[in-house]
């Protein structure tokens, strides 16, 4: 029986066993697939987010980060704290193979679809340029950004030296004429490195000053399109020295100059291309052949060579491909359609050699085509910028203009008066013939213009709408100039629902003129100053950051106000022109000027008593030794003397009007006659900033003290609160002569003044050129003045 129970109760517990085991398997089982369903769950939402933040993702803007290896980042214009054109110096002084690649992924950082660590450079990277750079920088007064740590960088799952993972895919044929025997066909830059004129370059190789100045030339400024190591292609600094002294003489004969940024200690002494080593084997030179492509018969020229930038081996291949543009050819879309598609498809032959395509020549066509193309749904096929505007010149004149050559003309668009240059051309390159119609379209973007969304939108707008004319031919438009200008208005853009224009997308232009808008090789641009006490310097152009680093224009007119009291004092010739320097620096071809020592320790002995007086002392951020002594500006060179138009003129820029009515010529006279300290009939930059502060004074007290049209009554106060003691008689001839039925209006009340002011002059002049002592009664002044008036 007991033998029984024990079975029984064996058998219960063994049961009872196996279903709690079971349950304890069906519990983990669920959690398990709760997790999982948790993580598909989130994984959107995470991955939505991320999705979310590479929308905003923007192309890489500054010139010194276009070959690092990506072409996107969420910080266009540098992560926050770091100083965009600084690292620029730093880049361009190529202390380290990898200067570019470490700055960059720090300060401009790649916008990855990965993990963001793995875009971070390498911790050992760091180190590595921080000791190759260190004796450069300080040979350069150059310092390590203090926001760089390379110990907060990762060590692995990183980014290396070099690291070009889609670079190799922008490869493009190298197209310059000159650099077609050098041992390689590709290269990322066609158009030539930023900071080089691929035209100079061009007139450099052809004097053949030396064996291998196309080599070093086109190396340089054309680079090979590499798989390995950069600096195996690169050309050694010996054969730099070679070439430099080889061509010395030829060049000062031809009065050409040696490319300022090609530095020969800046190339490598080994493992580097050395002169006369081509690396492609040369193939049969291909001969002449005369055109058959039924679409180009009838050129100025009747022979072209194979193979043509496309691959294409015979004429056969080429003509079934350019025949699909036959439609676009014959409804004359574009004069110059067939000339750029015939020199791409079936190239001149020139001694075996194809000409190259003419990148003015695709513009054209492409502004005359472009939009019928799009109303069928196609796209433009060929990128302008990835040809040259070399080969131009040898395009005969009637492929690109059928009309006579332009004639320069004074600019008349409103929105496009005031810039550096004054003439423009037309038609340009939207096609506008006249001004008119060129005015009508710019005035769209001016609300843009007035909110200052970019100060290089409307440079970058005129040189589209009004580009400069130089001897009859247009400036282009500058690339880096329309960049600059699309990133800064273009977010204010979407908000009202606009995109920015098709017709002004910044692919379409060329880097090659950006040096004549005052665009720097290390990415800085020049603006137009308007701080106000910086008006009519000997420069009209300066860059931001300036030299203490506030980062625009009205920041730094903020700052330098605490100077207004000082400088109206006029404590020292030289202390206005030494602050602008400063505060608004002047900028040539986008790189900045300092001011020299010489020019602050005048400035400082002139004013730094009188600052000592009111318990102030000399800024420490304009120390004089911080400034060099040589390569700066040591004075206001050519200060501009005003007649009274210029005057007038300046005060009108300057908003001195009161309800849009400004002053008049005569008083612009008048106002000449009490600043001409030299009686010269002209007035300089310190007696005009002396008048400016006059004019402003008067037409404060004007706009605040009266409504309107000033009352007898008031003009009376006016008279004795600025001491002029006048008769009831003097006083009516003043009303007579100035006043109205309504009162005297700013323009009087400005003349009235003024001229109360000269005679107060020449009366107190008078009493100094007595001969004694004499004791003058009181209304002597008061006869003074009736006499002059009646």
């Amino acid at each position: 029986m007991l033998h029984l129970l024990s079975r029984a109760a064996e058998t219960h517990w063994s049961e009872t066993s196996k279903s709690f085991c079971q349950s304890v398997r069906l519990l983990k089982a669920m959690m398990h697939l709760f997790l999982v369903v948790l993580g598909l769950l989130l994984s959107p939402h995470q991955a939505n987010s991320r999705r979310d933040e590479r929308t905003s993702c923007k192309p890489v803007t500054a010139s010194f980060c276009q070959d690092v290896g990506y072409t996107t980042t969420l910080h266009p214009s540098g992560v926050q704290g770091f100083n965009l054109q600084q690292i620029g110096q730093i880049v361009e002084t190529a202390c380290s193979p990898d200067v570019a690649t470490l700055m960059c992924r720090v300060v401009v950082p790649e916008c990855s679809q990965e993990d963001d660590t793995q875009t971070k450079p390498c911790r050992a990277l760091c180190e590595k340029v921080k000791t190759d750079c260190d004796s450069a920088l300080r040979a350069k007064r150059l310092f390590w950004p203090m926001r760089l740590r390379c110990d907060a960088l990762p060590e692995s799952n990183c980014a290396q030296a070099n690291s070009r993972r889609d670079e190799r895919t922008s490869c493009k044929p190298v197209t310059a004429s000159f650099c077609q025997d050098v041992g390689y066909t590709t290269t990322l830059h066609p158009s030539g490195v930023q900071g080089f004129n691929l035209q100079q370059i061009g007139q450099i190789v052809e004097t053949a000053c030396s064996p291998d100045v196309a080599t070093l030339m086109c190396r340089v400024v054309v680079p090979e399109c590499s798989q390995e190591d950069d600096t195996q292609t690169k050309p050694c600094r010996a054969l730099c020295e070679k070439v430099k002294t080889d061509c010395d003489s030829a060049l000062r004969a031809k009065r050409l100059f040696w490319p300022m940024r090609l530095r020969c200690d800046a190339l490598p002494e080994s493992n580097c291309a050395q002169g006369q080593e081509p690396r492609v084997t040369p193939t049969v030179p291909p001969t002449c052949q005369t055109i058959i492509v039924p679409l180009c018969i009838g050129l100025p020229y009747t022979e072209t060579v194979m193979p043509n930038i496309f691959g294409h081996k015979t004429q056969e291949e080429a003509s079934l491909e350019v025949h699909q543009f036959f439609p676009l050819v014959k409804v004359e879309c574009s004069p110059h359609l067939k000339a750029f598609l015939c020199s791409v498809y079936t190239p001149e032959c020139v001694s075996g050699k194809a000409r190259p395509p003419c990148r003015t020549l695709c513009e054209q066509a492409r502004s005359g085509c472009e939009v019928l193309m799009k109303k069928f749904g196609f796209q433009w096929p060929f990128k302008c910028e990835t040809y040259t505007t070399e080969s131009c010149e040898q395009v005969p004149d009637y492929q690109i203009f059928h009309t006579p050559p332009a004639t320069c003309q004074a600019i008349t668009v409103p929105l496009c008066t005031g810039l550096p240059y004054t003439e423009t051309a037309l038609p340009n390159i939207l096609g506008h013939k006249t001004q008119e119609e060129a005015s009508v379209e710019i005035h769209q973007f001016y609300p843009l213009v007035q909110v200052s969304c970019s100060p290089h939108l409307k440079p970058f707008l005129c040189s589209v709408y009004t580009p400069e004319c130089v001897s009859g031919k247009v400036r282009p438009p500058c690339r880096t100039l329309c960049e600059q200008a699309q990133s800064g208005c273009e977010s204010l853009l979407k908000k009202f629902g606009y995109k920015w224009p098709e017709a002004l997308k910044c692919e379409g232009f060329t880097t090659e003129s950006c040096g004549h808008y005052g665009v720097g090789s290390s990415g800085g641009i020049c603006e137009p100053i308007n701080i106000p006490m910086c008006q009519g310097l000997s420069y009209k152009q300066t860059i931001s950051p300036n030299l203490l680093g506030h980062t625009n224009q009205r920041e730094a007119a903020v700052k330098m106000s605490f100077f207004d009291s000082i400088v109206k004092t006029v404590c020292s010739l030289d202390i206005r022109f030494f602050l602008c320097t400063v505060y608004a620096p002047q900028c040539v071809a986008g790189e900045v000027q300092r001011p020299c020592r010489s020019l602050c320790e005048r400035a400082k002995r002139g004013c730094e008593s009188l600052m000592n007086s009111f318990g102030v002392s000399w800024p420490e951020e304009l120390q004089c030794n911080l400034f060099p002594e040589e390569n700066c500006i040591a004075e206001n060179s050519r200060p501009e003397m005003l007649n009274a138009e210029g005057v007038l003129a300046k005060l009108n820029d300057g908003g001195f009007s009161v309800r849009g009515k400004s002053l008049s010529l005569r008083t612009a006279h008048l106002l000449l006659t009490l600043m001409d300290a030299d009686k010269s009939g002209d007035l300089d930059v310190v007696e005009f900033f002396k008048l400016e502060f006059y004019v402003a004074t008067t037409r404060r007290e004007y706009v605040e003290s009266y409504n309107g049209a000033v009352t007898q009554t008031q003009m009376k106060q006016t008279l004795s609160n600025h001491k002029f003691i006048v008769d009831d008689e003097t006083f009516r001839v003043l009303w007579l002569e100035y006043g109205s039925q309504d009162g005297i209006e700013y323009d009087k009340f400005m003349t009235v003044l003024t001229k109360l002011q000269i005679l107060k002059g020449r009366f107190q002049a008078h009493l100094l050129s007595l001969p004694c002592n004499c004791n003058v009664a009181s209304f002597s002044f008061e006869q003074f003045i009736k006499s002059a008036i009646i």
